[in-house]
């Protein structure tokens, strides 16, 4: 029984090595018989042929190519739950990306309360959510972000004219405040020098008016001493009466 056995799987093997074999020679011979013709009808290729762009990749009903690249798409839904749990019922779904109040955690913080923006009360899974906002209403902020600083770049020039424009007037106002300051101070200098000389004038007035007056001070003493001096000469030699006439007299 045991030699029937392994006389039945050898010959089991050997009809299927022969099948093989014939299946190799049959491909052979086709092959054989299609590059037959094309080395026959290669010598009637025209000289020049005009090169044709490789065609695209053909993509599939949802718009995919074998070995091109695909994304995680972000429409999926998020399941929303009546209560803190996986076996409470599924209430609906939300998009990623949806803005929602966060009410409550659950006991062990594995699950929160939400509200949307109608009011609707609902519960999640923690993990999927995040603090940050993400998916459509991200895209939407960051396209919001750039119109806006494509409209500030847009406007920029004109924004920049009025500015230079701006400064241009306001330089214009200082060069003349400028003007009028030394103005002025050419008049306070003129003014301070016309004092200045007025004041040595009224110095050597006074100066001379001293001298005036010490002189004629100098002059009244030399009188009075002129005077004392010639009336003394005239006091000595003046004669003196004498006495012996005076008694005769009375």
């Amino acid at each position: 029984m045991y030699r029937l056995i392994i006389s039945l799987l050898m010959l089991c093997l050997c009809s299927t090595g022969v099948q093989a074999a014939g299946d190799e020679a049959s491909t052979a011979a086709a092959a054989q018989t299609a590059a037959a013709p094309a080395d026959t009808a290669s010598p009637a290729a025209p000289a020049e042929s005009v090169p044709q762009e490789p065609a695209g990749p053909e993509l599939d009903e949802n718009g995919f190519y074998i070995g091109g690249p695909v994304y995680v798409s972000d429409k999926n839904q998020v399941w929303t739950r009546s209560g803190p749990g996986t076996n409470y019922r599924i209430t609906g779904s939300r998009p990623i990306g949806e803005k929602m109040t966060l009410l409550a955690y659950s006991r062990d913080r594995s699950f929160v309360q939400l509200q949307d923006a109608e009011g609707n009360t609902f519960w999640m899974g923690t993990k999927t959510l995040q603090a940050q906002s993400c998916g459509q209403p991200r895209e939407q902020e960051l396209l919001e972000h750039i119109a806006k600083l494509e409209h500030e770049l847009a406007t920029y020039d004109t924004k920049l004219s009025r500015q230079v424009q701006s400064l241009t007037q306001k330089n214009a106002r200082l060069e003349k405040e400028n003007e009028g300051m030394k103005t002025s101070m050419a008049q306070k200098d003129s003014t301070i020098e016309e004092l200045d000389e007025l004041r040595r004038d009224y110095e050597d007035r006074l100066q001379t008016k001293e001298l005036d007056m010490q002189m004629r001070w100098w002059m009244q003493g030399a009188a009075i001493a002129f005077c004392g001096a010639v009336a003394g000469i005239i006091f000595i030699y003046l004669p003196r009466p004498n006495r012996k006439s005076k008694r005769e007299r009375f």
